[in-house]
C-alpha cells in the first residue's frame, strides 16, 4: 500500500486533485460504527430524558457514568483497573450536545468512508480503535499524574474520528474538499484541527479550567496517526499477517516431513519395516494419510 507524509506533494504536471461534491456510499464499518453511535445516542437521551422527568435526579450519569473515561474511577477501582473505558467511552457522547455527535458522525462518515476505501475494512478498524485507546492513554496519564483541571470524565467518538482524518490527510494531503463554502486540502484541514487542539490544550493549562473539550484524547488520536501512517503501521493487517505466518509454517512443515519421509524410507529399505519405533510408524500413517 501507498505511503505519504506531511511533506508529499503531487508530481509536476500531474493533475490536481479535483473538488468532489456529491455524499460518499457508506463503507461496512463506518456504516456500522455509526449505527453503534447514533443508537447508543439515543439510548442515552432516552435515560436522561425519563430521569429528568421523573425527577430520578442524574439517572444518565448512574446508569453510563462507570463507562465514561474518568481518572477517579481509575483512581478508586485501582486494583482492578476499569480497562473497560478506553473503548466504552469512546462510543457515548452528551446527550445535551447535539453538535458532539453530529460533528463526529460527520468527521467518520466523510474521512471513514475514504479511508475504509484506501486502506481496507480491517485496517480502518485497527486505526479507529488504537486511535480510540492511544487517546484515552495520552488523556489518562497527566489526569492521574498531575490531576486538577485534566481530572474530569472524557467521552466522545473524537479522538478516533480525528485519528481517522489525520490518517487520511497524510495518505493523501492533497486532496481537496470543501469546509462549509471553503475549499482547501486534506492536509490545511488537518492542520487547522491540530492547531484549535493545541491552542485549546494551551489555554486549558493556562485558565486552570477546562473548556469542556477533552483536547488530549483529540491529541493522542493524532498521534497515532501520525505514528501509524509514517511506520507503515496502518498497512498492518493482523489477520493476513497470521494467515501468512500459518502458510509459511504448513510449508516449512511439509517440507520437514518430505525429508523425514525419505529418511524412513531409506532405513526402511535398509533395515525393514520392523527397524522402525513406534512414533517413527505413527508418523508414516500420518503422513500416508495426508496423500
Amino acid at each position: 500500500m501507498e505511503r505519504r507524509g506531511w511533506q508529499d506533494s503531487e508530481d509536476e504536471g500531474a493533475p490536481r486533485a479535483q473538488v468532489q461534491f456529491g455524499l460518499p456510499r457508506l463503507t461496512p464499518a463506518v456504516k456500522a460504527l455509526m449505527l453503534v453511535n447514533v443508537g447508543l445516542f439515543l439510548v442515552s437521551f432516552l435515560v436522561y430524558f425519563f430521569g429528568r422527568v421523573a425527577e430520578q435526579g442524574d439517572l444518565w450519569g448512574r446508569v453510563f457514568g462507570h463507562l465514561f473515561l474518568d481518572p477517579q474511577d481509575w483512581r478508586a477501582f485501582f486494583a482492578g483497573l476499569p480497562v473497560w473505558q478506553v473503548v466504552t467511552y469512546g462510543f457515548l457522547h452528551g446527550v445535551t450536545d447535539l453538535g458532539h455527535i453530529i460533528g463526529n458522525m460527520l468527521m467518520l462518515y466523510f474521512f471513514g468512508t475514504m479511508l475504509e476505501g484506501l486502506v481496507g475494512t480491517r485496517r480502518f478498524l485497527l486505526t479507529y480503535f488504537a486511535a480510540m485507546v492511544v487517546g484515552a492513554v495520552v488523556f489518562l496519564v497527566p489526569a492521574l499524574v498531575f490531576g486538577g483541571v485534566f481530572d474530569r470524565p472524557a467521552l466522545g467518538a473524537s479522538g478516533a474520528c480525528l485519528g481517522v482524518m489525520i490518517a487520511m490527510a497524510m495518505l493523501r494531503p492533497m486532496s481537496r474538499v470543501i469546509v462549509f463554502v471553503f475549499p482547501m486540502t486534506l492536509r490545511t484541514l488537518a492542520l487547522i484541527l491540530i492547531a484549535f487542539d493545541v491552542f485549546g490544550l494551551l489555554v486549558t493549562i493556562a485558565e486552570r479550567a477546562s473548556d469542556g473539550t477533552a483536547h488530549l484524547v483529540h491529541l493522542g488520536g493524532v498521534l497515532y496517526a501520525f505514528v501509524a501512517v509514517k511506520s507503515g503501521l496502518i498497512s498492518l493487517d493482523p489477520v493476513e499477517y497470521i494467515e501468512r505466518r500459518r502458510a509459511v509454517k504448513e510449508v516449512e512443515q511439509a517440507a520437514s516431513d518430505e525429508v523425514r519421509m525419505d529418511q524412513l524410507l531409506e532405513k526402511i529399505h535398509r533395515e525393514g519395516m520392523s527397524s522402525l519405533s513406534k512414533g517413527e510408524k505413527d508418523f508414516l500413517k500420518r503422513v500416508s494419510a495426508k496423500r
